[in-house]
This record gives structure tokens, C-alpha cells and sequence, in this order.
């Protein structure tokens, strides 16, 4: 019974206390706070972030009319945002608001200022495709205002990657493999990352611009996480790259139970015309369907399981489509239609030069229909290849000499209205954004910028395939001018020419 009395007069004093000090007028005690707290918030913003010292106090972070309590919670936008950012601070009957204008970072900011140092035993020249050089990676980056280590393993290989891109540039990409799945810098857990060099792209920003832009339609099956980071190897400054999602099937990506031993499973394939050039061979994990060359990624054709048979069943399923769309019918049940719309319409904005040739990944779902993506490779677009019609007039994709699911497609009546109704959703309502975001990354880029053009004098050069118009350009500011009038032309030039009969006709060029 003494015990219960005791806690029950316990109890009571603290409901005491408490109420005297809910009473209790905190006025100066706040206000005497006000300059630490403003000079305790970063101006730039990228992590989640609160005041640790002040356990006494309620306190609430507005950003955007959101409020959260105790901790700001960050979420990347679309691209860098300045702001004000309101705390409010409460403690018994007192409640003050203060403010301080922020700038909130997205990922892909170059304010992050994320530098990857990796270091071999051999000299990067060393460096091959075919073979992994063990290597340690030591990733740093700056969280609201301070220098961190994000990650750093011995546990790692890197080999070069690309084509055009590994052969003809002095600054290579590389493809970078962890022993286990990895995350770093917030992206998705995976052993297999890209470091995109972007040598030909002065504005180092088309392959993310893109992602950015897949982000934005609901129908894309995946965008890719992007960042950019400067680059050492060996202590050698390599300038500004994108380190990317490797694109592949994996359980925190596109996650496609595909199963060697079943016909009628998921399928991952690219169209790939290097079949012709690399004297591949049809009929295992390579197919044709009317002189296109489509190679299957998975299921995995080192499988035991795996036969010809799966390159024959995904095969008949392409002609089946094909056979489908050239007749103008049944053509809904075979493809994700609205997917495929809003794939090749990123494709014709960009006027991207791979749209009929690579990198044109597919997927077959079981009992399902065919859809496409990711996106990938487009550092040749943009008005950056001159040995394409480049500008940003005309018609590219749908071309009878370019993709020819695109060119079926384009010829059915209801999909060029289905095309149009996208572009005009996207012209009101991404492509603000988007010019935004070319304007903002290439702020953020200016000093990291440059440095790699610096490492890399190249801006005054024509490295190909560079238009005259960028060659001209011979600053990183007018290079970032070029790629957002490139796309204000483009979509300008789309958007008039869709209302005219020659679009309403399927009338698209050569």
C-alpha cells in the first residue's frame, strides 16, 4: 500500500512539474537560441538533419508547407531548390519561428561535391575490358557542409568498358564491381556500377538529364540513379564522370524471376545491331527478326538450363508483335503500349542516335507483354553527332531506316494520337522541370567542371562526333546553353509539327 502511495505522489509531482513548467514562459530562453540554431543549419541541405542540443525543446522543421517533427527528413528534388526553411522551436507556453534561406540538394547536384579515389596496383594504362584489376575505392562527399567518408573497401575490381567510347578517347569508362552487394552514395545495393567518362559530352550532363526525365513518367519501368563525381585513380586526377546504375537484371532493380529451365518466363534483351559487326552468330542467345539482331541477357544464356529454344520462343513472341502491329490489331495484348510511347518519345525529344542501332533494352514478362527500358546511352544526343540529321527539326526514330517497332507503331492512327496526347503532357508538364534542371546542374558543375576541362582541354577541340554549333561553343556555361536551347527547339519544333497533317497522315520523312 506504501508503495502505491509513493508512486502516486511521484506521479503527482511530476504531473506538477510539468504543468508549472507547460505555464512557464520560455520567451528569452528561445530568443537566446535564435543565432545558434540559424548558423547551426547548413546552407546547403542533402542529409536528414536536426539539433542535437536541444533535448528540452519541441521542435518542428517546415520546408515547402511539410512539417516534420524533431528531424528535418530529407528527400532529394528533382533538382537543387532554394528556399526558406521555418523552425519552430516550443517549449511550455512559448513558441518562437525562425528562417533561413536553404538551398535543399538533389542527388545529382554537383554541390555534393562527391570524389572517388580509386587505387590500383597496376598503372591505369594497364587497364583493360576483358580483365578486373583489383582495386580499393574510397568514395568522400559533403553531407549538410561537412567532408564524410560514405564508403571506402578493398573489396572491388575495375575494367574498362564501352566501344566508340573505350577506343577512341584518351579519357576511358570504366565498369566498377564490388565482391558484394554495395550501396553508395544512396543508390540501390548492387555489385556492379558504370563510371561514364562523358568525353564527348562537354556538358557532361545528357545521360543524367535523361534518367531524370525517365523518373518522370509513371509508365517507365526504371530510371536509373546517377551521380557525379570526380575522379582519381592512382592519386591522377581523371576529371568529372557519371557513376551509374550498370544496367541489368537484379533483385533491387528490374528484379525478373527469369528461369533457365522454363520457356515462358521473364525475358531481358537488347536490340543490338553490333551483331553484324561482331560476326555473332543467330540462334542461342542472338536472334533476327526482319534483319534485327536482339540478344537475350536473361535468362542467363551460361545456364545449364538455358537452350536455343528460349532464343526460339522470344523470337516467335517478337514476329508475333511485329505480324501484330504491321496489321494494325491484337497488337494491345502484345505490348505495353503506353510504356512503349513514352520510351521512344524520351527517344525522339532527345533525337538519341542509338534508337534503331543499341542499347535498346526489352523485357518479356511471363503472360505478359513486351515492354521496353531502361534507358540507356545517350551521350550522342542532344544535338551532340554530326554525322546524323542532328538539328532539331525533323522526325528521327520512326524513320523508315531506324527502329522498326517504332515505325509500326507510328503507322497505326490511334498510337500517333496516343504519341501526341504524351508529348503534350510532357510539354506542360515536364518540360519545365526539365529546363530547370539543365539550368541548375550546370550551376552546380561549374567548378568541378572546371577542373575536368582542365585536365581535359578540350572545350576549344572538335572530339567527335561534335556538331559545328558545339564545337563553337568553347565554354562549359555555353555548352550547358546549348543542350537546354537544344531541347526548347526540339520540343518546340514537335510540338507544331504534330499538328499538321503530315503528322495526322503518318508522314515522317525518309
Amino acid at each position: 500500500m506504501k508503495k502505491i502511495v509513493m508512486i502516486i505522489s511521484i506521479f503527482s509531482i511530476l504531473i506538477g512539474l510539468y504543468a508549472c513548467d507547460s505555464l512557464k514562459d520560455y520567451t528569452e530562453d528561445i530568443l537566446a537560441l535564435e543565432a545558434d540554431v540559424l548558423s547551426a543549419i547548413p546552407n546547403h541541405i542533402n542529409a536528414d538533419f536536426e539539433f542535437s542540443e536541444l533535448d528540452e525543446y519541441d521542435v518542428t522543421f517546415t520546408w515547402k508547407e511539410k512539417a516534420t517533427k524533431d528531424v528535418f527528413r530529407y528527400v532529394s528534388p528533382f533538382y537543387d531548390e532554394e528556399g526558406i526553411l521555418y523552425v519552430t522551436i516550443k517549449r511550455g507556453k512559448t513558441e518562437k519561428t525562425f528562417h533561413k534561406i536553404i538551398t535543399l540538394l538533389s542527388y545529382e547536384s554537383g554541390y555534393n561535391q562527391n570524389v572517388m579515389y580509386l587505387d590500383l596496383d597496376v598503372s591505369i594504362d594497364a587497364v583493360t575490358k576483358e580483365t578486373y584489376e583489383r582495386v580499393s575505392v574510397k568514395i568522400e562527399t559533403v553531407k549538410n557542409g561537412q567532408r564524410v567518408i560514405d564508403h571506402e573497401t578493398s573489396e572491388a575490381g575495375l575494367r574498362g568498358r564501352g566501344n566508340s567510347t573505350w577506343f577512341v578517347y584518351e579519357k576511358k569508362p570504366f565498369r566498377l564491381r564490388f565482391d558484394k552487394n554495395t550501396s553508395v552514395l544512396g543508390m540501390k545495393e548492387a555489385k556492379n556500377y558504370v563510371l561514364l567518362a562523358e568525353y564527348a559530352d562537354k556538358s557532361l550532363i545528357r545521360n543524367v538529364i535523361t534518367q531524370k526525365m525517365a523518373s518522370r513518367f509513371s509508365t517507365i519501368n526504371y530510371a536509373l540513379d546517377v551521380r557525379f563525381v570526380e575522379l582519381y585513380v592512382n592519386n591522377d586526377y581523371r576529371g568529372v564522370y557519371v557513376l551509374t546504375e550498370h544496367v541489368e537484371n537484379h533483385p533491387n532493380k528490374l528484379n525478373l524471376a527469369s528461369i533457365a529451365g522454363t520457356l515462358n518466363t521473364h525475358y531481358f534483351f537488347e536490340l543490338d545491331m553490333r551483331f553484324y559487326e561482331q560476326n555473332e552468330v543467330e540462334g542461342f542467345d542472338w536472334f533476327l527478326v526482319d534483319r534485327h539482331a536482339y540478344q537475350i541477357k536473361d535468362p542467363d544464356p551460361d545456364e545449364l538450363l538455358y537452350t536455343g529454344q528460349h532464343t526460339n520462343y522470344l523470337a516467335s513472341k517478337m514476329y508475333e508483335l511485329e505480324e501484330a502491329l504491321i496489321q494494325k490489331q491484337g497488337y494491345q495484348q502484345l505490348l505495353n503500349v503506353n510504356q512503349a510511347i513514352d520510351f521512344f518519345l524520351i527517344h525522339e525529344i532527345s533525337k538519341n542516335v542509338d534508337v534503331g542501332w543499341s542499347s535498346v533494352f526489352m523485357i518479356k514478362r511471363q503472360n505478359g507483354p513486351i515492354e521496353y527500358g531502361p534507358l540507356w546511352d545517350f551521350d550522342f544526343a542532344y544535338g551532340n553527332a554530326d554525322y546524323i540529321d542532328y538539328g532539331p527539326e525533323n522526325w528521327y526514330g520512326m524513320r523508315t531506316w531506324k527502329n522498326r517497332m517504332f515505325i509500326l507503331m507510328m503507322q497505326i492512327p490511334e498510337i500517333r494520337t496516343q504519341f501526341k496526347e504524351r508529348f503534350h503532357m510532357f510539354y506542360e508538364d515536364i518540360l519545365p522541370d526539365v529546363i530547370a534542371l539543365i539550368e541548375t546542374l550546370g550551376t552546380s558543375l561549374n567548378e568541378s567542371a572546371e577542373r575536368n576541362f582542365t585536365r581535359w582541354p578540350i572545350l576549344t577541340s572538335y572530339i567527335w562526333p561534335n556538331p559545328w554549333q558545339m564545337v563553337n561553343r568553347t565554354t562549359y556555361s555555353e555548352q550547358i546553353s546549348y543542350v537546354r536551347g537544344y531541347v526548347m527547339d526540339r520540343t518546340s519544333w514537335m510540338r507544331i509539327e504534330m499538328n499538321t497533317s503530315r503528322y495526322t497522315q503518318g508522314i515522317f520523312g525518309d
